[in-house]
């Protein structure tokens, strides 16, 4: 099972991707949703997924900062 998790600021989104995850990739597991890239980080070194649906555009930091961040 792949461990995944979805960096998005729209709730829509993250929750749209994830259903869509469940139904369509059953190797995949979404094991957590983050809404910033502050949160992403804590989610990554949480779960330490092998995969991360990003989001480039957010506020506050966009998803290039997340990238830099490892």
């Amino acid at each position: 099972m792949i461990k995944a998790i979805v960096v998005d600021d729209e709730v829509k989104n993250r929750e749209g991707l994830s259903k869509m995850i469940s139904q369509f990739c059953h190797d995949v597991d979404a094991v957590g949703e983050a809404e910033s890239v502050d949160a992403a980080i804590e989610l990554i070194d949480e779960h330490n997924p092998e995969l991360v649906f990003l989001d480039i555009e957010m506020p506050e930091k966009n998803g290039f900062a997340l990238l830099e961040h490892y």
